[in-house]
């Protein structure tokens, strides 16, 4: 339970390190795979790819978070600073700002005594309303980092995985197959966590992949055409 707490708390990581590496992983090896026509070259290069690419990932990941945590703290500070004294000095602007939403003059004084008595509250209603501010992540910057890494490198193995027991002509396509059939499932669940339709949400993950894949073998053919 705390592992799928933890997961759903970081669901950016997760979807972002799989859905990238899952395209970037496929369309590279798609492109050595046609160029070079050499098993060892496609498995020596996703190998080397996953493990630069996990690592890049999750300092971006991290350092990326870090600074957008910090931001969204020192912008909630100064908001804090500036809600007190207006909860203490001007209780007409709150009800100025609930007037603003389109409640009535009784809704308005119902409400305004209500969030006068919780400062905590007001302030988020304020960080959600007039600066739409949320934290940057869901957990900390380095649990973050850990979680975008170790999903892009799960990722990135199981697109690896039919080179590693097929022969190259028959690796490729299953390859494609395979990649396709995880993105449309990593679609169909981030859609089921954001309540959004589940097979267009697939399909545009499929999209992507083969996309990636399309351009990865253009290249390819295009270096054993001009070498």
């Amino acid at each position: 339970m705390k592992f799928r707490k933890r997961i759903s708390t970081n669901i950016r990581e997760v979807v972002f390190g799989l859905e990238d590496s899952f395209v970037s992983t496929m369309g590279a090896v798609s492109g050595v795979a046609v160029g070079s026509g050499d098993i060892h070259a496609v498995l020596l290069a996703g190998i080397v790819l996953v493990a630069v690419e996990a690592l890049s990932m999750s300092a971006g990941s991290y350092l990326s978070s870090k600074a957008a945590t910090e931001l969204y703290q020192e912008r909630a500070g100064q908001d804090a600073s500036r809600v007190l004294a207006e909860r203490l000095t001007d209780t007409e602007t709150l009800k100025q700002f609930f007037a603003r939403k389109g409640l009535s003059a009784k809704e308005v004084a119902l409400v305004n005594t209500v969030v006068m008595k919780e400062r905590k509250m007001w302030l988020k209603e304020v960080q959600r309303c007039e600066y739409k501010m949320s934290p940057a992540v869901g957990d900390t910057p380095l649990v973050a980092a850990l979680i975008m890494g170790v999903f892009y490198l799960v990722g990135g193995i199981l697109v690896l995985i039919p080179y590693f027991v097929l022969p190259l002509a028959l690796a490729l396509p299953a390859a494609l197959l395979l990649t396709a059939t995880l993105l449309f499932f990593l679609g169909v669940w981030k859609a089921s966590l954001a309540g959004i339709n589940r097979v267009q949400s697939g399909m545009e993950m499929v999209a992507v992949s083969l996309g990636a894949a399309l351009i990865g073998m253009a290249i390819g053919y295009g270096y054993t055409y001009f070498t």
